[in-house]
This record gives C-alpha cells, sequence and structure tokens, in this order.
C-alpha cells in the first residue's frame, strides 16, 4: 500500500485517501499542505524518472460546462447555468490544476538541495508536475467539457477508479530520478505527517475489497435434533439448580415456639 503524508488533516477527503491507499508500496502521497498555493494531493514514485503527479480535486453536486480556455458555467438546482466562481489566476477548474503543477514544480525546482541527497544541480525542466483534475459528482452527473485539453496536458477524470488506473499506469518521458529516502526527505521538508505507513510490496494495484461471504456451513438434521437436545437437558439441570437455591433453608427458619 502507498505511503500517505498530510498537513491539513481535517481537508482531506476521505474516499480519496481510501483509494489511494490501495496503490502499491512504490508510491508516496502527500495530502493538502500549502506552498503559496494549496495542494490537494501530490503522487510521488520514485524511479528512473519519477512520477510527478499533481491532483487538483473538486466535487460538485451538478454539472460543468465550459471550453478549456474559458471560464465553466455550473447548472443551478432549478436547471439554470450560472458561471462559476474563479479567481484572479485560475480561469476554471482545470486551470487551477495546471497552474498549481506549475507552482509545485517551481517549488520543487527552487528547494531541491532540501531533500535530495546528491549535490548535482538538475535544470527546471526535469521537474515537471502533471496535472490532473479529479472532478467528483454524484452518479449519472454529465459534465459538458472536452474529452480532454487540447494541448493533451494534463486531464480530468470522473470517477476515483479511473483516475487511480491512469495514476498507477502513469510513466513519465522525462524527469529527474528519485530515490525512496529523498521522498521521505521532500515530506520533512514540507513538514507533512504520516498518516498511512505503506509497506505492502505488491506491485498491483490493490482492488477494491468486495463483501467477504462466509462458507454455508452443511446441515445435518440428526446433529441438529441432538443438539437440541443436549440444550434442553441442560436448561432442566439450571432450573433443578435454581429452584434448590431459591427454597428456604431448614435450619434458618424461625422456630414457632420463638414467635409466641
Amino acid at each position: 500500500m502507498a505511503h500517505i503524508y498530510a498537513g491539513e488533516l481535517s481537508m482531506i477527503d476521505p474516499e480519496v485517501l481510501n483509494a489511494i491507499k490501495r496503490l502499491p508500496d512504490s508510491f508516496w502521497a502527500f495530502a493538502e499542505f500549502n506552498i503559496g498555493r494549496n495542494v490537494d494531493w501530490f503522487i510521488v514514485r520514485p524511479d528512473e524518472r519519477s512520477t510527478l503527479i499533481l491532483t487538483e480535486l473538486k466535487r460538485a453536486s451538478t454539472p460543468f460546462r465550459g471550453e478549456v480556455n474559458g471560464l465553466w458555467d455550473k447548472q443551478s438546482p432549478t436547471g439554470e447555468w450560472e458561471e462559476a466562481p474563479a479567481n484572479n489566476t485560475d480561469t476554471n477548474p482545470y486551470w487551477q490544476a495546471v497552474n498549481t503543477a506549475n507552482a509545485l514544480a517551481d517549488w520543487l525546482w527552487n528547494n531541491q538541495q532540501l531533500y535530495r541527497e546528491v549535490n548535482d544541480i538538475r535544470p527546471p525542466g526535469e521537474f515537471r508536475v502533471w496535472p490532473d483534475l479529479l472532478l467528483l459528482s454524484p452518479p449519472g452527473t454529465q459534465h459538458r467539457l472536452p474529452l480532454s485539453p487540447p494541448s493533451r496536458y494534463g486531464r480530468w477524470w470522473f470517477t476515483v477508479e479511473e483516475w487511480l488506473r491512469h495514476v498507477d499506469a502513469w510513466m513519465p518521458k522525462t524527469g529527474v530520478q528519485l530515490t525512496p529516502r529523498e521522498v521521505e526527505n521532500l515530506a520533512t521538508s514540507l513538514r507533512l505527517t504520516e498518516i498511512w505507513p505503506g509497506g505492502d510490496a505488491d506491485d498491483a494495484l490493490r482492488p477494491v475489497a468486495g463483501p467477504i461471504k462466509s462458507p454455508t456451513p452443511s446441515f445435518n438434521v440428526n446433529a441438529f435434533a441432538t443438539y437440541l437436545q443436549s440444550l434442553d437437558d441442560r436448561l432442566t439441570r439450571l432450573e433443578q439448580q435454581m429452584a434448590a437455591l431459591s427454597a428456604p433453608d431448614p435450619l434458618e427458619q424461625d422456630d414457632p415456639d420463638e414467635r409466641a
């Protein structure tokens, strides 16, 4: 299972947290921390070219619609479309993911000597962070968005399972090489707390746990009848013992002569 560290524990989405736990032991996940911008999830897999994925998490009870480079609308409960709130730097949730990924890449490059174990300074291009938007809504919600950005830079996902498979399969073409020790150093540099130790050596994405099915015991009529008879015998003995305990002790009864 993945190693998980976090900053602001109260902001962690429980569903996503439980899903990330199922990633293989080779993954580290950092949740809810701040580098000048808030980071919802940052997924790292140390490797020859380390996986670096930023995930912006949004929950929406009604659909979004819009283009990649424009403001997005959100459908109101009455069915009308209203402009979704945006800030001065992020046009829409996709660009929020992109801009946060770029800010995180800058931080990783500028602070590389805080967590890397070697002295060579790597160029900014090796710290590129892939941006994902995880947009979770109730079943049946149909967002009116393009299938993907025209630039092919970043993606949006509508289910945790699809996003998790993407994370598990992601293999960057270029990037910095980080060791597990350096990723642990990174967690320390970001002042994150370990909330899930990981430690499972399984390299496959762990499936969602299904209901546990207990084996159906065989039924023997004769054995069951014998069992019921033994219960009846025990109950009879208990009743006899209780009656004996509740009967008055003749030695402790009052003497009729003394009562007179």
